[in-house]
């Protein structure tokens, strides 16, 4: 119950298992260290025997790398969710026998969240995990041998002992057991050199006659057989480490109820997190029970880092029902290393109701006596711990046209985003204003306003005043028309917009926001403008055309490549689409010749800023062959892999993650496309 077992995919970590394995096994010996489960008979049960190995082990050490987590079968489904995977297997024994699970991060990955894992394997996410990295394998790999000896040192083992007695010791163990082998030997010569010289001196030494009797040689003779072993000191006790620093998690309340909520409105709370220990906590996770996602979002970007001791953070948790009924559920709090912690939320949804004017009715008028009216008590009102979120109203909206140019008022409450379409579209003042816009005929305006999940419109019709001419208008004969333009509610349009954030891998990575809008479609392809907009300026960016109903990677110079943003829109996509031999374009004029294959893993509810959707997710897989020098190995990308969520109802994707392997199996970048809004004709 002492050994070290090693669990790792092929596909993902083979090469760092191998080295890390001789790495353990030089230090800790090789009785100790096991990679795999070898001599299976056949007819065995595999289940048993992989259950037998690791339960005969102290640790199980977890290797994750970046594609731990979504490796695939040959059908196209992930391996974790197989309940006969071996990694699953090791990993849920290990954490249902209280197996110490170290989690090794290889080179970067991330460590997997409760929601991307099994309910079996959801203990991992809280286990506190250790990087290892090759370009500085022996300290990295010397931080997993110090883990692993604190936690022999803890269960009273002396790790140093054990060493010793295998094989794979070190040079300075074996020259402390010779120097101390020649230490006895001299002591046992000094002592049988001691005893022969006191026998012939002890004539001339001591005034004694001399007896003709052998002398009695029993205690020298007992010296040399018997020397007295070298005094050595008591063995010390090991040296226990202080106590560690640690913090603690406090949620505050535990119990929220928002009492009555109306269907189509929204109600927010509160709940602060506090680290009342003296370490720092990473962020946690947030854990909905049932179907509440699709009418609760939370907002955590407060509590997204780090929190330091005595430090505070407040999430958001916002409710927005769209049908009667009673809400119950649970949120789960997931901390690492720790239990979850449980926060109960409840509600009462009901329609507003409709108010009809009765028409007044005379008093009955009573002979008898009047009762005196009964008193209620007076209660304090509870004041709800949520406040009301703002529905936004159009006070009014109305025009004044003078010639060809109509002069637009409006007066808004509540708005978090106003924008008159067709034009000028957004507005800076979102209370009351005037704007000036110029006819070129009758022209339809509306005007939209928005909150976070909120919108409310209105619109009218201004056309141009006729002026008085001083000549007749020559008879001309109008030029065939062009077609009318048809709004298809399911295709993008002109002026259709979405926002999306975009972050990379790397905390120096930039983050930007980048809003994509529709400028004209001819023939399936779309003309769109790119900007990037931040908090305080707008900076576009330029124009380009995507193809509409195919399977291609397109690239450009502000987004990079992206694969078919439009494709399930044109009904491009099913629930069984695959593609081989997707048209790819080279990459910087450099790497060339890319192979692109991808398939449709199934359907998925994700939420964003911009909602929760029904998506259906694909992956598509890019590669090619190394081209380049050895020296280029680290930088030249060998494999791009995408995994994009469609939901039809937004026209294009509402998420994308791009990640980016070079020749030498390291991380390029991990791009992440997320929907923040969008807007649609």
């Amino acid at each position: 119950m002492d050994g070290i077992f090693i669990s790792y995919r092929r596909d993902d970590s083979a090469g760092y298992a191998g080295r890390l394995y001789d790495r353990l096994a030089a230090h800790f010996g090789s009785e100790r260290v096991f990679m795999d489960v070898e001599g299976i008979d056949p007819g065995t049960d595999f289940v048993d025997a992989i259950e037998r190995a690791v339960t005969s082990c102290k640790v199980l050490i977890v290797l994750i790398g970046h594609e731990w987590l979504e490796i695939n079968d040959g059908s196209g489904h992930r391996r974790l969710d197989d309940p006969h995977d071996f990694i699953r297997i090791e990993t849920s024994t290990a954490l249902k026998r209280d197996i110490r699970v170290v989690p090794v991060l290889l080179d970067g990955a991330l460590m997997p969240r409760a929601d991307q894992l099994p309910e079996e394997l959801i203990g991992l996410s809280r286990r506190q995990a250790i990087e290892v990295r090759h370009k500085q394998w022996e300290s990295s790999t010397g931080n997993l041998i110090d883990a692993l000896e604190k936690i022999y040192l803890a269960d009273g083992q002396d790790v140093a002992v054990t060493v010793t007695k295998t094989s794979s010791r070190s040079s300075d163990d074996k020259g402390r057991q010779k120097s101390k082998s020649r230490g006895i030997w001299a002591a046992i010569g000094l002592a049988f050199m001691v005893a022969v010289g006191g026998w012939l001196a002890s004539p001339y030494l001591f005034e004694q006659p001399v007896s003709k009797k052998t002398p009695d040689l029993s205690p020298t003779i007992a010296a040399v057989q018997a020397p007295e072993s070298p005094v050595l000191a008591p063995p010390q006790p090991p040296v226990r480490d202080q106590p560690v620093a640690k913090g603690r998690l406090e949620v505050d309340p535990l119990q929220i109820d928002y009492g009555t909520v109306m269907v189509g409105s929204a109600v927010e709370a509160k709940l602060i997190l506090t680290n009342s220990g003296d370490a720092k906590i990473p962020a946690p996770d947030f854990l909905l029970g049932g179907d509440a996602t699709n009418i609760i979002s939370i907002d955590s970007d407060d509590c997204s880092g780090e929190l330091s001791p005595k430090e505070s953070c407040a999430v958001v948790l916002r409710i927005f029902p769209s049908n009667e009924g009673s809400l119950n559920t649970k949120l789960k709090i997931v901390r690492p290393n720790d239990s979850p912690i449980t926060v109960s939320l409840s509600a009462i949804a009901k329609a507003r109701p409709v108010v009809i004017a009765a028409a007044p009715t005379r008093p009955a008028v009573s002979a008898g006596p009047v009762p005196e009216p009964v008193a209620k008590p007076i209660t304090k009102p509870v004041v709800p711990p949520v406040r009301m979120a703002m529905i936004p109203k159009i006070v009014h909206f109305t025009s004044k046209v003078s010639g060809k140019r109509a002069r637009l008022c409006y007066e808004v409450e509540h708005a978090q985003r106003l924008v008159i379409e067709p034009r000028p579209g957004q507005l800076t003042h979102l209370k009351k204003d005037c704007v000036v816009v110029v006819l070129d005929g009758p022209t339809a305006f509306k005007i939209v306003a928005h909150t976070d999940n909120q919108k409310v419109t209105d619109s009218l019709v201004a056309t141009p005043e006729k002026t008085a001419e001083p000549h007749p208008r020559p008879v001309v004969i109008p030029a065939k028309p062009d077609p009318p333009v048809i709004v298809d509610s399911k295709l993008p349009n002109v002026g259709d917009k979405w926002i999306y954030k975009i972050r990379g891998r790397w905390a120096s990575s930039p983050k930007r926001t980048i809003e994509v809008a529709v400028l004209s479609i001819k023939e399936n392809a779309i003309q769109e403008s790119l900007a990037q907009i931040d908090s305080n300026a707008r900076k576009q960016l330029g124009h380009r055309f995507v193809r509409g109903p195919v399977a291609y990677v397109t690239q450009s110079n502000q987004l990079g490549t992206e694969f078919s943003p439009y494709l399930h829109a044109f009904a491009g996509l099913t629930a069984k689409s695959a593609w081989r031999g997707i048209p790819t374009p080279d990459t910087n004029n450099f790497w060339t010749n890319w192979n692109t294959r991808g398939e449709v893993d199934g359907k998925e509810t994700i939420t964003l800023p911009a909602g929760t959707f029904n998506a259906l997710k694909i992956t598509i897989q890019s590669s090619r062959n190394q081209s380049g020098s050895p020296a280029e190995a680290t930088r030249e990308p060998v494999r791009v892999t995408y995994r994009i969520w469609y939901a039809k109802e937004v026209k294009r994707f509402v998420k994308m993650v791009r990640n980016t392997i070079s020749a030498s199996g390291q991380a390029i970048d991990t791009d992440t496309f997320e929907l923040v809004s969008y807007q649609q004709k």
